[in-house]
């Protein structure tokens, strides 16, 4: 487990306008049995898609905006983005941001190429900015999945949506508790190749989130010896995280937007926390392709600013 200060101003969302229904999908592929068994199984029924021809940056730019409204340029020290589909090897998204954005050229920009868990890390990096520079730090997290699905693969085509977050953080804040949890042996679990496909062994990840991620949480609140007021799981599947709030004894205490949204990948994460409300000391955890896991128990302010806004 990792110590470090942490302090989060604002959480905002950005969401494309395209809403599409899995069940109609789905019932054109494979036909309304299974349509039906697919949508009450994951718990998805509608997902937020882009246009075509729309990228992460379309989604991430607006997020920001929203995220850095009152804010100085000068007051910003960074620009961290946690994304597996930036449309350009490089430069990198946080480049593009920041040079849309009017930061200065002495902010730093950079990007980490992370999926499902990739939330907490992003967390982690800017917070260790922000306490090096003494200055604000912009966390974008957020994905275009859709680009990368099998349109004849309902299994991934009824789970998997866009979004994109921005994350506020300023230096200094309460102690926040990282742990971080790596298992390449399950690459192939989860995996999508440079602007390729993406292939998932769903039982694979249900199988990684039942067993090794459950007990890597277990562990880490035994460490920490707190109950948190707010859990905030990566929404994978709705009843995968029901049961994983179960087997940890945060029902109570569980948010999700899943219902709403659907699985946008790492970004899910801030985007319940910009959809649920919530404060206090906070959960949140991510899990999925590497195979890999990340866990934050942060401090979440009533002054927190959220909001969502769609494209």
């Amino acid at each position: 487990m990792i110590k470090i200060p942490l302090a989060i101003e604002t959480v905002c969302g950005c969401l494309p306008s395209t809403i599409v229904d899995n069940l109609s999908i789905c019932s054109e592929i494979a036909g309304a049995d299974k349509a039906e068994a697919l949508v009450k199984s994951t718990g998805f029924r509608y997902r937020h898609v882009v246009a075509p021809g729309m990228t992460i940056f379309d989604l991430a730019l607006p997020a920001a905006r929203k995220a850095l409204d009152g804010v100085a340029p000068d007051e910003i020290g960074g620009v961290v983005a946690v994304t597996f589909s930036a449309p350009d090897r490089f430069p990198a998204l946080s480049i593009r941001l920041h040079h849309a954005l009017g930061l200065p050229a002495t902010a730093a920009a950079f990007d980490i190429s992370l999926a499902c868990s990739g939330y907490p890390y992003g967390l982690f990096v800017a917070a260790q900015l922000a306490s090096a520079t003494g200055k604000r730090v912009l966390l974008i997290d957020g994905d275009v999945q859709t680009a990368h699905l099998d349109t004849s693969d309902i299994n991934t085509l009824a789970v998997m949506s866009d979004a994109a977050t921005a994350t506020l953080i300023a230096p200094g804040g309460d102690m926040a508790s990282f742990a971080f949890l790596t298992d390449g042996t399950g690459a192939e679990t989860l995996r999508c190749s440079a602007w390729g496909k993406i292939r998932m062994d769903g039982f694979g990840v249900f199988r990684f989130v039942a067993g090794p991620v459950s007990a890597f949480l277990k562990e880490f609140l035994a460490s920490v010896a707190v109950r948190p007021d707010v859990f905030v799981p990566h929404q994978a599947n709705m009843y995968m995280v029901r049961q994983l709030a179960k087997s940890l004894g945060l029902e109570g205490c569980l948010r999700t937007s899943g219902e709403r949204f659907a699985n946008p990948g790492s970004c899910s994460v801030p985007l319940t926390l910009a959809a649920s409300g919530g404060e206090g000391c906070a959960l949140l955890a991510g899990f999925g392709a590497g195979l890999s896991a990340a866990v934050a128990l942060v401090s979440l302010p009533p002054t927190m600013r959220r909001s969502i806004v769609e494209v």
